[in-house]
């Protein structure tokens, strides 16, 4: 990482970080909040699920974003990914968002298959931003009187890893492996 990303760190999220989620969760972007609220999704109980590896990333020691992957396939799509920041995202951090965006994603590329989740039609934000790593999007369906999409991102299926220590900024797996197809 860059010098200029030393200001940001990355944690797994644990039950003691509660109170940042807590924080974080008061001063979402609209559309994630309006996304998580018509899911049904409690953040706080999500952030700390044993199923998802979740993540907190802290800017000049204040919560910037949440974000994770699921351990297992969900509902035979394959992992579920997300992301939620906080309102000033675009506004001030962008760079350091689209910097961490290309640590992380390529590194989940080589340990998952393919990661996906729904997104609503109109958080074009979002979704330029999952089209920069090459989400593919369904066609658009109606769930609780708002349009909504699937998007799926690819992982790179020659080097699909499938281990659970490979962390964002983790170093393992930088060994070549047999393609997925032959792999015994």
């Amino acid at each position: 990482m860059g010098d200029w990303l030393a200001h940001i760190t990355v944690k797994p999220i644990t039950k003691e970080l509660l109170p940042d989620v807590r924080w974080l969760a008061k001063r979402l972007r609209n559309r994630d909040d309006m996304e998580l609220k018509a899911t049904d999704t409690d953040l706080e109980t999500f952030a700390v699920d044993v199923d998802y590896e979740n993540y907190i990333a802290y800017i000049d020691g204040q919560p910037l974003l949440l974000f994770g992957v699921s351990r297992s396939v969900i509902c035979g799509y394959g992992h579920v990914v997300w992301c939620v920041a906080r309102q000033d995202l675009y506004q001030h951090y962008k760079k350091e968002f689209v910097a961490l965006g290309r640590q992380i994603l390529p590194k989940w590329k080589r340990r998952f298959p393919k990661m996906w989740n729904m997104i609503t039609q109109s958080n074009e934000k979002s979704r330029r931003w999952l089209k920069s790593f090459g989400a593919e999007f369904s066609k658009p369906f109606i769930y609780k009187d708002m349009s909504w999409q699937l998007f799926f991102v690819k992982g790179d299926e020659k080097h699909v890893r499938r281990t659970v220590d490979d962390g964002p900024y983790s170093h393992t797996g930088n060994q070549s492996v047999q393609p997925a197809k032959t792999a015994v």
